[in-house]
């Protein structure tokens, strides 16, 4: 079976992308039935790594160290990406929970998308295309481990990823935290509804759910958060609830675009117990055209207990 590629125009934005992308649907036919080896060849060119702190960054790639100039597109199959990761009864699950989510839209302003295929391509695959970045921070094998493992996703909104990296590794125990109760609340039923019983929600600021004597500080394997404010508060918002040898990991736009928050965000997360970022390419397009990343730190010691500070602080003066 051949292997059909779409490139996002770097000159649109992510809502021009995402209709840009289900116009070339007919191009891609049917994807959904190749491997994931037919998405990303043997011998293809691999996403890109590079490790931040001390004030500056080493751009690492699959041949070392060296300057790699940013492509003007980057060229993702997303409907090879899914199949990668969802069976047809996991595909199912997702396609309810889009239904759903788009119905429960008319009321709450939960996102941007108006199709069920809009979500995929837009929430769903950006989602599982972190899944790589975050079985390689825990040392786990891709696909194959059956090791349980507790994730926090904080800031879930709509759900995502969340939700979606439930479907996709039923062993792993995922909570949804939110400040919005009505948004958990949504959660907890889609969840019921699309049968995922690897979920639960937490209604909570993360300051709290992540202060000392919180039954959620450093309980998780892995914390992750999507979209939700810029490194230096994030890290303080999630790394607390690490555990000691798991992982922070941040969706992030392209490696470039977000070089700046990453240098000004490298003491912070030491501060916090975090181990220097590691910023590496995921198999999704952002708003500019270029791949995005996720950006991971790992804990290394645990968070001083002065941290995360009161609610509203780590917002107003970031570390």
């Amino acid at each position: 079976m051949s292997l059909h590629r779409v490139a996002c125009p770097t000159a649109q934005g992510s809502r021009a992308a995402a209709r840009w992308f289900r116009r070339s649907s007919d191009a891609v036919g049917s994807g959904l039935g190749q491997s994931r080896s037919a998405s990303h060849p043997r011998g293809a060119p691999g996403p890109e790594t590079r490790t931040f702190g001390g004030g500056g960054f080493a751009r690492r790639t699959r041949r070392g160290l060296g300057t790699v100039a940013p492509s003007a597109t980057a060229e993702v199959d997303t409907d090879a990406l899914i199949a990668s990761y969802l069976d047809e009864k996991q595909l199912k699950q997702v396609r309810t929970f889009a239904a759903t989510l788009l119905e429960r839209n008319k009321h709450m302003n939960l996102t941007g998308a108006l199709t069920v295929d809009e979500v995929l391509t837009r929430h769903v695959a950006d989602s599982l295309a972190l899944i790589p970045a975050i079985e390689s921070a825990l040392g786990l094998e891709s696909g194959s481990d059956d090791r349980k493992i507790t994730l926090l996703d904080v800031g879930s909104g709509a759900g995502f990823p969340g939700m979606a990296l439930a479907i996709a590794r039923p062993r792993w125990e995922i909570t949804l935290l939110d400040t919005l109760q009505k948004r958990t609340t949504f959660l907890a039923q889609a969840a019921n509804e699309c049968g995922v019983s690897n979920v639960k929600t937490l209604w909570s600021r993360a300051e709290d759910a992540g202060s000392v004597g919180s039954e959620h500080r450093e309980a998780y394997d892995l914390v992750t958060a999507r979209a939700v404010a810029e490194l230096r508060v994030l890290s303080e918002l999630c790394v607390p609830m690490v555990k000691v040898g798991g992982a922070f990991l941040a969706a992030k736009n392209s490696i470039v675009s977000t070089r700046e928050e990453l240098d000004s965000a490298a003491s912070a997360v030491n501060v916090l117990g975090g181990e220097p970022f590691r910023a590496e390419e995921v198999r999704s397009v952002g708003p500019d055209g270029n791949l995005r990343t996720a950006v991971i730190s790992r804990k290394a010691t645990p968070t001083p207990e002065k941290y995360p500070r009161r609610a509203g602080m780590p917002n107003k003066r970031p570390l």
